[in-house]
């Protein structure tokens, strides 16, 4: 019940995406990646319990969500945010052993899920803008903690990979659950789309956003040969299971593949990025 209360595997998929900004800075794991890994994961798990509890009533109106903690009487509203501020608040702690400007990305993260992008959900369609930061912002957390600058090339094209990755997130969420948005009154591109529309914008995003960052990381990124072939290996058989997958019959189990095959590309690509960082080569 906790553990679906805090979303741990996608604060699991913070740590890991925090972990590689580390690497990319130190270039070595040591103990001061345990203290933000774990700095991190509390902090996003305090913020998906906050996010839950701030949520409970529109959650208890769509199908994809009645099923949580709150909505579905497991836990009471009390207790969600007994665990968010214990989870918060040990966060911030221990990513305040890693330096102030971790810190302060990390309470601003907190700031933007839970505030900003919640309080715009049900205003405007903009909000998956400032959804989608709050992705972004874990690996200059790992970064700036491992002494890194926050405005360094490497780290700015990182970041905005795992900005622009998270829009089909938002969209594929929309082919199925469209109507269950509408009804919670969420403010999303479904009214003006329909699901094949929206299909075409996912596949022209993935496909536009994943090369430009591709030929941007060769151009600004000292990525050894072996990187670069390897990124473009996985870039267009990626696209090409991606489109594959779309064109499946609607069901449950489409939109599984999409996420799944989403999810294994962008962690290819830190698993790369990691590779290099460690041997260099």
């Amino acid at each position: 019940m906790v553990a679906e209360l805090i979303k741990w595997k996608l604060s699991l998929a913070v740590v890991f995406s925090a972990a590689t900004g580390y690497l990319l800075s130190f270039g070595r794991a040591d103990g001061g990646l345990l203290v933000v890994a774990a700095g991190v994961f509390l902090l996003s798990s305090g913020a998906s319990a906050l996010n839950q509890y701030t949520e409970r009533r529109s959650d208890a109106i769509m199908d994809r969500t009645a099923g949580r903690p709150l909505p579905s009487g497991q836990m009471t509203p009390l207790t969600a945010v007994a665990v968010a501020i214990v989870l918060l608040v040990s966060g911030s702690l221990m990513l305040g052993f890693s330096g102030l400007m971790p810190l302060f990305l990390g309470l601003l993260n907190v700031l933007l899920y839970n505030v900003i992008y919640t309080g715009l959900k049900k205003r405007t369609t903009l909000a998956i803008v400032p959804g989608a930061l709050v992705g972004a912002i874990p690996p200059i957390i790992g970064y700036t903690a491992a002494g890194g600058v926050m405005t360094d090339t490497v780290i700015l094209l990182f970041s905005l990979f795992m900005f622009l990755w998270q829009m089909p997130h938002f969209w594929l969420l929309l082919v199925r659950y469209g109507s269950e948005y509408e009804k919670a009154g969420i403010k999303t591109l479904y009214s003006t789309m329909d699901g094949e529309k929206i299909k075409r914008l996912v596949l022209i995003w993935i496909v536009a956003s994943s090369l430009a960052l591709w030929i941007l990381g060769c151009i600004f990124m000292s990525l050894p040969a072996y990187a670069i072939v390897s990124l473009l290996g996985f870039n267009i058989a990626f696209i090409l299971l991606f489109r594959k997958i779309l064109n499946l019959p609607e069901t449950g189990q489409r939109s599984k593949y999409a996420f799944i095959l989403i999810n294994s590309f962008s962690i290819l690509v830190m698993i790369i990025l990691i590779t290099v960082s460690l041997i260099g080569l």
